[in-house]
Order: C-alpha cells, then sequence, then structure tokens
C-alpha cells in the first residue's frame, strides 16, 4: 500500500512541494474541486478502491487549472496564484474545463459584481475601524474630563466642602459626575453621619453578628440531636401503637373515627396558622414578630426542630443574607461564594441586622451595601449604609411605612400621567417601581450608569429617585409602546446594557417635577391616604 503524505485542500492546485514530486504513475487515489479532467498534459487519475479508508489527494504543477487555457479567455498564467478561498473571490474566475465558458458579458457583469463586494466590503470595514476610533477617541476625551474635575474637587471643592457644596459650579461638575477616584469621598459627605456611627461600632455589630451566628448554628445541632426526645414525639409514638393495637383487634371503625378527628383538628391547625403567617411582615423584624406571636399561646416543645423564623431571635435573621449575596452584581462576580467581597457584603449586612434588629434584613438591602463597597472601605460603607437607610423612601419602603408609600406612589402616578400620558396606562407602575426604590437603580441598571445616578440622588435627595424614573421612561418610551405587559416588565427589569448616561440625564432634564407650582413634596404631602387599602402599600403593589 502506498501511503500519500499531502493533505486535502479545497483547492488541489494549491498543493504543497512534496505533492508536486510525486510519482504520478504510482498507484493512489486522488480527487479534485470540479472533477474536471486534464488536457493531455498528465494521464487521468481515478478513485481506486484498494484502500478506501484513506482518500489522501494527489495533485501535480502541470494538473492545474491554469494550464489548461480556452479559446477566448483572458485568464493569465498567474490567475490562481493569488487566489482568494472564498465565494466572493470565486466569481471573477473562469469555469473549470467540463463547464461552459463564460461569455464576454457574464464575465464584465461578475467582475463589475465582485468590484461591488469588494467595495461594500472595504466600506464596512471602514466604518467599523471608524467606530472603533470614535470609541476610543471618546473614552479619551471622558478619562481627561475626569482628570480635569478630579483636580478641581481635590483643590478647590473638598478642603472648602461647607461653603462650596452649594456653589453652582460644584452643582455643574456633580450633574456631569463624579470622577471614580474622589466618588468615595464625596458619597461620605453628601450622605453625612447623623447618627454618628463610628467604625467601632461597626467592629463591634460584626463581632456580635458573628457571635450570634455561632449560637444560632450550635442551637440547630443540639435540636437536630434532641429532636427524637421530644415529647411530642413520644406522643406521636404512642398513637402509632395504639393504631396498630387497633388494627391488629380488627377495629377498624374505631380508626377511621379517629383518622377522621385528626384530620379535622390538622385542618384547624393549618387555618389557624396560615392566618397567623399571613400576618408577618417581609423584613421579621423582633417588634414586628412579638407583636404577632400570641403571648397565651404556649410554645410546643418540637416547633424549635423545624427551623422557622418564628422561633429565631431577629439578629440571627443574618442567615438569610446568604440567599441573596450570591445574586447581587452576578455579573462582577465578587460578591458570590468565594469571591473577594462576598464576606465584606455578608459582614455589612449582618453587622447592620445587629445594629437595627427592629428593620432587620430585607431584599434589596444587598445591592445598596454592594454599590457603598465598591467605592469605599467597609467601615466607611457600614456608616453611609446606616445613614442612608435612616430616612426618606429608603426607610419608608425598608420599615414598610404604608401611608408614606401611598403618598409617594400618588404623586409618581400624578406626575407620569402629566408628563408621559401614552405610558400612564400602558406600562403600569407596578411592574418597576417598586424594584426600582428598594434598590436604587442599583439592579436594573449597567453599574456606571447607576453611579451617575447615585450621584446626584445623594445631592438632592428623594425626588430624584423619581425624577430618575420618569427620566427612563421618557428616555424608552418609543419602545415601550410597542412592548406587550410581559415584554415590558422584562425590559425595565433589567435596563439594556448599552444605556448612555448623557441620554439618560437629558431625558431626566426634560421631566417637569411640578405640577400647577406645586414641588413634588408638596404634591406628597398633599395626597391623601385611601384607609381602605391595607397599612402596607407594598403588598398590594
Amino acid at each position: 500500500m502506498c501511503t500519500r503524505s499531502n493533505s486535502i485542500g479545497v483547492f488541489p492546485w494549491k498543493s504543497n512541494s512534496s505533492s508536486k514530486s510525486h510519482d504520478s504513475s504510482s498507484s493512489g487515489v486522488s480527487w479534485k474541486l470540479f472533477g474536471s479532467k486534464s488536457s493531455g498534459n498528465v494521464s487521468s487519475k481515478t478513485l481506486t478502491t484498494e484502500n478506501p479508508k484513506s482518500l489522501t489527494p494527489v495533485s501535480s504543477a502541470s494538473n492545474t487549472p491554469h494550464h489548461h487555457k480556452r479559446q477566448g479567455s483572458s485568464a493569465s498564467e498567474k490567475q490562481f496564484e493569488d487566489l482568494v478561498a472564498s465565494s466572493i473571490a470565486l466569481i471573477q474566475h473562469d469555469r473549470p474545463s467540463n463547464l461552459p465558458a463564460k461569455c464576454t458579458e457574464e464575465a464584465m457583469r461578475h467582475k463589475a459584481e465582485h468590484a461591488r463586494m469588494v467595495e461594500a466590503a472595504r466600506r464596512r470595514v471602514e466604518r467599523e475601524a471608524a467606530a472603533r476610533h470614535a470609541r476610543l477617541q471618546e473614552s479619551l476625551r471622558l478619562e481627561e474630563r475626569l482628570a480635569r474635575h478630579a483636580k478641581e474637587w481635590i483643590q478647590n471643592i473638598l478642603p472648602d466642602w461647607t461653603n462650596m457644596r452649594n456653589a453652582k459650579r460644584t452643582h455643574e461638575l456633580w450633574w456631569s459626575g463624579l470622577p471614580p477616584s474622589i466618588r468615595g469621598k464625596v458619597w461620605q459627605l453628601a450622605i453625612e453621619n447623623k447618627l454618628n456611627v463610628t467604625s467601632e461600632t461597626y467592629q463591634e455589630c460584626v463581632a456580635k453578628a458573628k457571635q450570634r451566628l455561632h449560637e444560632s448554628q450550635m442551637r440547630r445541632k443540639r435540636l437536630k440531636v434532641n429532636k427524637r426526645e421530644c415529647c411530642c414525639n413520644k406522643e406521636q409514638d404512642k398513637n402509632y401503637e395504639a393504631i396498630d393495637k387497633m388494627k391488629s383487634d380488627d377495629q377498624h371503625r374505631k380508626f377511621d373515627e379517629m383518622l377522621s378527628k385528626t384530620d379535622a383538628k390538622i385542618d384547624k391547625l393549618k387555618t389557624d396558622d396560615e392566618k397567623h403567617r399571613l400576618g408577618i411582615p417581609r423584613n421579621f423584624s423582633e417588634q414586628n414578630l412579638k407583636s404577632h406571636v400570641p403571648d397565651a399561646e404556649p410554645k410546643k416543645c418540637c416547633s424549635k426542630s423545624d427551623p422557622n423564623l418564628l422561633d429565631y431571635n431577629d439578629e440571627c435573621s443574618m442567615e438569610l443574607i446568604q440567599l441573596d449575596i450570591a445574586r447581587t452584581f452576578p455579573h462582577l462576580c465578587i460578591f458570590q461564594p468565594g469571591g473577594p467581597y462576598f464576606d465584606v457584603l455578608h459582614e455589612l449586612l449582618a453587622a447592620y441586622v445587629c445594629y437595627r434588629p427592629d428593620i432587620g434584613y430585607v431584599q434589596g438591602m444587598s445591592f445598596i451595601a454592594a454599590v457603598l463597597i465598591l467605592n469605599m472601605e467597609a467601615p466607611q460603607a457600614f456608616v453611609c449604609f446606616a445613614n442612608l437607610l435612616h430616612g426618606g423612601v429608603l426607610r419608608a419602603a425598608f420599615t414598610r411605612d404604608g401611608a408614606t408609600m401611598q403618598r409617594l406612589w400618588k404623586a409618581y402616578t400624578t406626575l407620569l400621567r402629566h408628563n408621559l400620558p401614552g405610558l400612564a396606562d400602558a406600562v403600569a407602575p407596578e411592574l418597576y417601581l417598586v424594584e426600582w426604590l428598594y434598590t436604587a437603580f442599583a439592579k436594573a441598571m449597567p453599574l456606571d450608569a447607576a453611579c451617575r445616578v447615585w450621584d446626584v440622588f445623594l445631592r438632592d435627595g428623594d425626588e430624584f429617585l423619581f425624577n430618575t424614573a420618569l427620566g427612563i421612561l421618557h428616555l424608552y418610551q418609543d419602545e415601550l409602546k410597542n412592548m406587550d405587559f410581559i415584554s415590558a416588565a422584562q425590559f425595565l427589569t433589567k435596563l439594556p446594557e448599552d444605556l448612555d448616561p448623557e441620554a439618560l440625564f437629558k431625558s431626566i432634564s426634560s421631566v417637569s417635577m411640578t405640577l400647577d407650582g406645586m414641588s413634588f413634596e408638596e404634591l406628597v404631602s398633599c395626597c391623601e391616604v385611601d384607609s381602605s387599602l391595607d397599612d402596607d402599600v407594598t403588598v398590594k403593589l
């Protein structure tokens, strides 16, 4: 059997040197792209069946198409030397010898078509190169602008913060976006520390949280070990023994009666338990839990064997935090288990549970804490986190202040109908507003755009959160009008990654936050609370 060293190619005439020196008379297997025969220079090659498993092409320089010229063909000897292996390049070459030759008109048409294809490809490459160059230049301009602004902040504004905070130039720089190098420092000054929280307070809360978490884990282990010694289990064993005795004595009637009575008791307990659980708020705070647990009801000794929130100290609700941390900025891969900021974020949120057990942990806090951690050290982030949640919209949301939330909701709906009447009914605020407020847009927006929103939010206060919500709807109003209910909800829950902060802030500026001469705060104060609704308005939403 003869072995071949050449490899199969798309164009057999573009072979290596080893194929050229091969003996054409040796028995072997060859194939060609168009399956044509050569014109007398070499003998034709045929497929052999000696070794069907090995199909190695054989070609020679004398068997290439440029050695076969037809009358009227304009191809030169170098026609296929620089051939590009693509369907676009094939259109400008003559057909193989076993096919009819191109006429002059067809050849010219193909040549013109090939020229158009090449020109279109060239223009596309130029456009892509120009777009990349424009993005690079814009990025350089942005970096230069941020460097100039950072220098102005450091030299002129921060040293004289008290006098410069409300200056016109400061507000202009603030609106254009804080430089990342000084963003954390400006945020700390803007939030202030009205609660007088210190780094020592943070360390004490972290230590207390770790101790509580350890005690909770040890208690669970003890409860698991002692579960079989529970008196309820002993009582259950007695019931099983009685049932077995009744079965053995063929007392089926009594057995059925006992089962029916037991089922009735279980149904009653389930109904009572369901009514009881419906009153539990989402934040699982100690004060709320105590107010919902009847004092007269004796605790069952087996209740702790099934871990649930009613049997835990509220400071141990920090165990619930781990469920949300893994879902915080998952694309960054730094807050997930094993990431560099997983423990930092967990400690901060657990420390806040110990610092404010009356509030506890609520979904959405992890995103707010994560944004702060990305811009400052953990102790300073805890100070800002505690003060940020102490007042305004965030406090009303996390403490479930139904009256305040109702007023804010009605004022926003009024402004929505005033600014965007076409979207007021098409896109219900229930689809997006609650999540936007609970996370301060950190979950729905790209991170860089969310930080730009936070810059002005910490400067102007809670009103800017609602101004941003209207600005987003204004920016995407054309897209939202053509979406159905589900598509709009998905779109607003996760805004596009290519969201342009400059375009967003332009839309925010175009939205009016006043109505009939009344500011947003005045609109909120004028809105009446509907007493017929549940006190917790977010349950309705």
